[in-house]
C-alpha cells in the first residue's frame, strides 16, 4: 500500500519538517511505503482557517491551486492519501483525488468549527486524534471515523529503560507538567490550584515562570520524575504527554477520566481525575504510597511500548483503510476508466487550465 502524507510545514517551535522526515525514514525501514507533501502555502508558514480557504478556493487563488496542481499529479503514484493535520484542502477539491482520502486531525474540539467540521465529511476515513470526539465526526455526516491516537515518536523515550529501573531506581522528582498555560483563564486557574498544591514541582511552558523546558532536557527530566499530571482545555485526551508520560516511566494522572480509560486501564496503568481538587488528592496519594506508584507507572510504561509506539500506531492507517483501497481498485475497473483516465481529463490538466484563464474551480472540478 503506498501511502502519500501531506502535512502542515513549520518551523516553530520546532522544524516539523526535519522532524517529520526522520520519522518517515523510521516507518520506511519498518516496511511501510509512504512520502511526505507539504500542504502549506509558501512553506514554512501557518495553514489557512476555513473561511479563508473556502474563499481563496472560490477566487481561484493561484498560489493555493498551483499547489492542488502539483498534489493532483503526485497522488496519482499512490493508494492513499492522509492528510495528516487535516489542512488546506477544499472539500471540492478532495472529491477529485483518486485515491483513498483520510483525513486526521489532532485539533479537536478547539478548532472543530474552523479546521474539521467543514471538510471531514469529504474524506472517505477520518482518523481522530481525540477519543472523545469521534461520535461529533459521526454527527457531520462523516462515512468513517475511527480513533488514531498520537502515540510517542521514537525520540520521545529511553529505549534504555527497564521495568526493573522503574520498579525499584530512584526517581529525585517528584512531580512535571510540561504544558502551556495561557489564553483560557479556566485552564490557569486549574493550573495554578495544582501547583500552588505542588509548589515544589517542575512546572514549564508559556505562561509559566520558569519558561520554555529546551528538548534536550524533557526526556531526562521524564526520566527522573515519579508523577505526571496531565491536563487539557476541554475534551480529551488529545496530547503527546498521554503517550510519552508513561513511555519514560512517569505514572500519568490524567483528566477526562471517562474517555482516558478507553485508552488504558485506569488505576492500572495511568490514573484518572474529573476535577483538579481530585488531581490534587491522587497525586498525594501516590507520592505517601510509592510501592503502588511505582506498579502503575511500570504497567503504564509496557502498554504504552506495546500499542503506542510510532510503528503501531501508524500501522492502524494501513488496518482502516485496507477495505476502502480494495473497494478503490474494484470501482476503477469499469467500461469507462479508459476515458476517465486519458491525461485530457485530468485534474491536474483541468486545474492548470484554471489557473492559466484565471477562473472559479468551483464550475470546472
Amino acid at each position: 500500500m503506498k501511502i502519500l502524507i501531506g502535512f502542515s510545514y513549520y518551523k516553530y517551535p520546532v522544524d516539523v519538517y526535519e522532524t517529520l522526515t526522520k520519522w518517515v525514514e523510521r516507518l520506511r525501514s519498518a516496511g511501510f511505503d509512504i512520502d511526505l507533501f507539504p500542504l502549506t502555502i509558501d512553506p514554512p508558514g501557518p495553514p489557512f482557517w476555513w473561511k479563508q480557504l473556502d474563499k481563496s478556493w472560490k477566487l481561484g487563488d493561484r498560489k493555493l491551486l498551483s499547489m492542488y496542481e502539483k498534489l493532483a499529479l503526485e497522488v496519482e503514484k499512490y493508494d492513499v492519501f492522509l492528510n495528516l493535520n487535516g489542512i488546506n484542502l477544499h472539500p471540492n477539491f478532495v472529491a477529485t483525488l483518486p485515491t483513498v482520502n483520510i483525513y486526521a486531525c489532532f485539533d479537536d474540539p478547539e478548532a472543530s468549527e474552523r479546521l474539521s467540521k467543514p471538510v471531514a465529511a469529504s474524506y472517505d476515513l477520518c482518523l481522530v486524534g481525540n477519543i472523545a470526539e469521534i461520535e461529533t465526526y459521526k454527527s457531520w455526516g462523516v462515512k468513517k471515523a475511527e480513533f488514531w491516537p498520537l502515540g510517542f515518536m521514537a525520540t520521545d523515550f529511553d529505549p534504555n529503560l527497564t521495568e526493573e529501573q522503574i520498579l525499584y531506581g530512584e526517581r529525585e522528582e517528584e512531580i512535571t507538567l510540561l504544558c502551556e498555560k495561557k489564553y483560557f483563564p479556566e485552564r490557569i486557574k486549574r493550573l495554578d490550584f495544582f501547583a500552588n498544591n505542588f509548589p515544589n514541582g517542575n512546572y514549564f511552558g508559556p505562561g509559566w515562570n520558569n519558561g520554555f523546558l529546551s528538548e534536550k532536557e524533557r526526556i531526562p527530566l521524564y526520566l527522573k520524575t515519579k508523577i505526571g499530571p496531565n491536563f487539557h482545555n476541554s475534551t480529551g485526551p488529545i496530547n503527546l504527554r498521554t503517550y510519552s508520560l508513561p513511555a519514560c516511566g512517569v505514572m500519568q494522572v490524567c483528566d477526562n477520566k471517562s474517555h482516558l480509560g478507553k485508552i488504558f486501564e485506569l488505576d492500572k496503568e495511568v490514573v484518572g481525575f474529573d476535577t483538579v481538587a481530585e488531581a490534587v488528592e491522587k497525586v498525594k496519594y501516590y507520592l505517601a504510597h510509592d510501592d503502588e506508584r511505582r506498579k502503575i507507572a511500570a504497567a503504564g510504561w509496557k502498554r504504552s511500548l506495546k500499542d503506542y509506539n510510532e510503528i503501531s500506531v501508524f500501522g492502524l492507517v494501513e488496518k482502516y483503510s485496507e477495505d476502502l483501497v480494495k473497494s478503490k481498485v474494484k470501482s476503477k475497473i469499469s467500461p469507462h476508466s479508459k476515458l476517465i483516465n486519458q491525461r485530457i481529463f485530468s485534474i491536474p490538466n483541468k486545474i492548470s487550465y484554471i489557473i492559466r484563464n484565471k477562473i472559479s474551480p468551483e464550475r470546472h472540478l
